[in-house]
């Protein structure tokens, strides 16, 4: 992202917009999980204190305890975004990882994020922002199953692990969920494929035969809620409510737009040789190529925000900036 390979999105955030304000005097991770980007803040002395939010009481557990563990200085607590009460003007920073698109309420969150930013303070998202419910529109579908026929077969092998893995191995020809997911997939005309994709798991399973990756598997809008309701929820309607309540000040598009599904459940047959990397450079310049061509939207995005300046206040116009390719 910053040129540095050994630099992440994190490293650029501090670098290119909190050099000369660190340490923090506090900051908050939003749908923070076990943890991760609060640990790496504080082993770059980024912060004095932070807060930090999700859902899952269990995830919040462990945060807590890997944190306690190394001395930082961390108040984990459970709370759900779509309704958080945030304390005004408490924050330098707002970090959010991987966790804005599980939010519906996104008017109330980014409310929230407004108001419990100090003045100068900044909200920083690494975030999917592609198609609600990953219901892709049809260039997409269609650049993700060209560039999965491109693949010589043996990179299209669904790998030994996924096929042991999948729950559809356990001798079933249909999922043991309740008949209303039948339903669905029929009203889809998902439940045909559905059940012949299980056939062929169940067989590779069974023989321990390869399986080919010969579809792209792309899901239905009622299967993602199946598996998660709150995924890609609005993730569609990120950017547009965003801008309502901030300047964009850096916007960087991180792709993902045909590799997110491409790749799942063959990631692994890229390191077999030598050609695999190849492969990898040649699809990532595929992608890159047609989201900057305008062809493809990039479904994730490293972006920095901050709130709007009141009407009838004076300010320095916004800088934003926009950067094409990241890789």
């Amino acid at each position: 992202m910053s040129g540095n390979a050994d630099a992440d999105w994190v490293d650029h955030a501090l670098s290119t917009h909190l050099a000369d304000r660190l340490p923090l005097s506090r900051c908050l991770s939003l749908g923070c999980g076990k943890g991760r980007l609060e640990r790496q803040l504080a082993s770059l002395k980024a912060f004095v204190a932070c807060d930090a939010y999700d859902i899952a009481e269990g995830s919040i557990e462990q945060a807590r305890q890997a944190a306690d563990a190394a001395g930082h200085r961390i108040r984990y607590s459970v709370g759900d975004l779509n309704s958080i009460q945030l304390g005004r003007a408490s924050y330098d920073a707002v970090w959010a990882a991987g966790s804005v698109h599980h939010v519906a309420n996104l008017e109330h969150l980014f409310g929230q994020v407004v108001d419990a930013l100090k003045p100068g303070g900044l909200f920083f998202l690494n975030e999917y922002v592609g198609p609600s419910r990953f219901q892709f529109p049809p260039a997409q579908r269609q650049a993700i199953q060209a560039c999965l026929d491109t693949l010589p077969p043996a990179y299209r092998e669904i790998t030994p692990a996924v096929i042991q893995a999948k729950p559809s191995t356990k001798n079933q020809l249909l999922p043991t969920r309740p008949l209303q997911r039948v339903l669905d997939k029929a009203r889809d005309g998902d439940l045909f494929p559905a059940i012949a994709r299980r056939l062929r798991l169940m067989r590779a399973a069974r023989t321990g035969s390869g399986l080919e990756k010969s579809t792209a598997n792309l899901p239905t809008a009622r299967s993602v809620i199946a598996v998660d309701p709150s995924e890609a929820v609005r993730s569609a309607e990120i950017v547009p409510l965003l801008r309502q309540h901030f300047d964009i000040l850096e916007y960087k598009p991180l792709g993902g737009t045909i590799l997110q599904f491409l790749l799942a459940d063959i990631a692994g047959n890229f390191q077999r040789d030598e050609t695999g990397p190849r492969l990898l450079e040649m699809l990532f310049t595929i992608e890159d190529t047609l989201i900057d061509a305008g062809h493809l939207d990039s479904d994730f995005a490293y972006i920095v925000a901050a709130p709007k300046m009141p009407v009838g206040r004076a300010g320095m116009p916004t800088a934003v900036v926009r950067q094409q390719s990241l890789r």
